[in-house]
């Protein structure tokens, strides 16, 4: 494999990062953090350059539509959408077959809180990253001893917040274009609009972003009425009906924590609760191909705020992309200037006449 360059002042950012995270941090947190900075070191050293691989004459014509794809989404998302410019998604990794990454959450077993931990730069995350599954499942173990609900969960992208030209990591092939193509959008949106420490505010705006963007690339590419078009608005038509079934789930469990009873009680009652909306989403997309994780597996606190953060937002988004006369453009401009104020969430509200959402 052709290796992308490492530069120098890409391995000077990276120490400064780290140099930086490292402060005031405890010794576990330093041995995380330090692990985190060697296995980013690693991709930045294997990556190939895109149009490099796409002159090999062995390249499947699947890997080769869908990384050409990738370079027509990232010229989209800059020229049309208004999303940063950088170098990202112009080179390649392979996983073989494996997750980039791994992300390990927690959260209270009878209320919707989640743990934090707290680093420079990105402020506050409910979440920890891990390249090592083996060191995932240790953390997730660690945490469970605790008492906490858990949820471990493969990554197939993630965005380093412009810091590094992120590559396309192998995982994301295996997509489907529509969602190949909401996943550039969506790691590009993060790295134009981020709030610090406000984790489900950057993930539906990215989410909304990378949907609707997804929608218009197609309609350019394919037409609004090609079977692409089709399966995407199909599937993100699902997604914010999931949305929704959330967000009822969490009204739920919110009411059960705050009542009276006992927490053994409570323990039962949730239990029953979670069921219920895995039958209700059986009865919502009864085609079984559309059955994931929700639906598989024993859900928890943890699982329930994880979905939140992706899809609690996305309503309020979709409200000020309304206001502003269906422009995403427009829409990305407004945020990124809201990006100079005090409270910026605020500031979109007002200025679409909108209720500020207690989860944004």
């Amino acid at each position: 494999m052709i290796r992308s360059p490492v530069s120098p002042s890409l391995v000077t950012r990276l120490l400064w990062l780290c140099g930086l995270a490292l402060f005031g941090s405890g010794c576990s947190m330093t041995s995380y953090l330090l692990e985190q900075a060697s296995g980013q070191l690693h991709l930045l050293r294997h990556r190939e350059r895109i149009e490099t691989l796409l002159r090999r004459e062995d390249l499947s014509k699947t890997k080769r539509w869908k990384l050409r794809l990738v370079l027509l989404t990232r010229e989209h998302a800059s020229e049309v959408i208004g999303l940063r410019r950088s170098g990202a998604y112009t080179t390649f990794y392979e996983t073989g077959g494996q997750p980039i990454a791994y992300n390990v959450s927690a959260a209270l077993k009878v209320g919707l809180r989640p743990k934090l931990w707290r680093f420079p730069i990105v402020g506050a995350l409910p979440y920890l990253g891990f390249f090592s599954k083996k060191r995932a499942e240790e953390a997730r173990l660690r945490l469970q001893r605790q008492g906490l609900d858990t949820y471990l969960r493969p990554v197939s992208a993630y965005s380093s917040l412009g810091f590094f030209d992120d590559p396309v990591y192998s995982p994301m092939l295996r997509s489907s274009p529509d969602r190949l193509a909401e996943l550039v959008i969506h790691e590009s949106t993060h790295t134009t609009i981020f709030l610090r420490g406000r984790v489900g505010f950057n993930e539906s705006l990215a989410v909304f972003v990378g949907q609707q963007g997804t929608l218009d690339l197609f309609t350019r590419l394919f037409g609004a009425k090609s079977r692409f078009h089709a399966r995407a608005k199909a599937r993100f038509t699902r997604s914010r009906t999931f949305g929704r079934l959330i967000n009822q789930l969490r009204k739920r469990l919110l009411a059960l924590y705050a009542s009276p009873i006992s927490r053994e009680q409570k323990l039962r009652a949730r239990s029953a609760i979670f069921v219920a909306a895995q039958a209700r989403y059986r009865s919502l997309f009864p085609d079984s191909r559309h059955w994931g994780r929700f639906v598989s597996q024993r859900l928890n606190n943890a699982i329930v705020l994880s979905y939140g953060r992706y899809l609690e937002g996305v309503e309020f988004h979709q409200a000020v992309y309304r206001c502003l006369g269906r422009d995403l453009r427009a829409m990305v401009a407004l945020y990124r200037y809201a990006q100079n104020f005090s409270h910026p969430i605020r500031y979109v509200a007002k200025r679409c006449h909108l209720q500020t959402s207690p989860r944004n």
